[in-house]
């Protein structure tokens, strides 16, 4: 009698560590992402407070270290180090690194989407647990508006397997232009 009771105590645990080990699995792998951008293809890496050691993605290493009152990227490429400083008080941001540029840039909450037919629009803003879309169809995409804690990157992987979805961009900040 006690051996069925002894399994049946254990049974959820297992599940439970099996599910747990899933859920950081599939976080590990979703921290970085190599996404199109309107300048071509980029590696978009997490925001928040996460931390994590150094990933080979498209050739380039990247990492996410806190030091003092600073989020620190990393992305070494072609024996260069390149790095992104980014305060670790307000809202998280998303960094993409850009081999073609040699640089980092901020990824804004916004995607931009081409769809097949655009009155489906809501449907794919409710796909990715987007804010609102706009859809410019007449110019051939639509803006989809995210909530500035949602991943950008993880956001367009998500759309591109969507049906009607033929194209999708995680959008940049545009870098200041400070005259000289």
């Amino acid at each position: 009698m006690g051996q069925p009771l002894r399994k049946r105590a254990f049974a959820p645990l297992e599940l439970v560590g099996v599910a747990l080990l899933s859920l950081l699995t599939a976080v590990a792998q979703a921290q970085v992402l190599s996404v199109f951008s309107d300048e071509g293809r980029i590696i978009v890496m997490p925001g928040g407070s996460s931390t994590m050691p150094g990933t080979m993605v498209d050739g380039v290493n990247v990492s996410i270290d806190v030091e003092g009152e600073f989020r620190v990227y990393r992305a070494v490429f072609r024996g260069e180090t390149h790095v992104a400083h980014v305060a670790l008080d307000g809202p998280p941001r998303h960094m993409a690194f850009d081999p073609a540029q040699a640089r980092f840039r901020e990824v804004t909450s916004s995607l931009l989407v081409e769809l097949d037919d655009y009155s489906r629009l809501n449907e794919v803003v409710e796909a990715i647990g987007g804010i609102s879309g706009k859809s410019y169809g007449q110019l051939g995409f639509a803006i989809v508006q995210l909530p500035g804690t949602a991943n950008p990157g993880e956001a367009a992987q998500a759309l591109q397997g969507h049906a009607g979805v033929t194209a999708v961009q995680v959008q940049l900040s545009s870098p200041l232009n400070v005259p000289l």
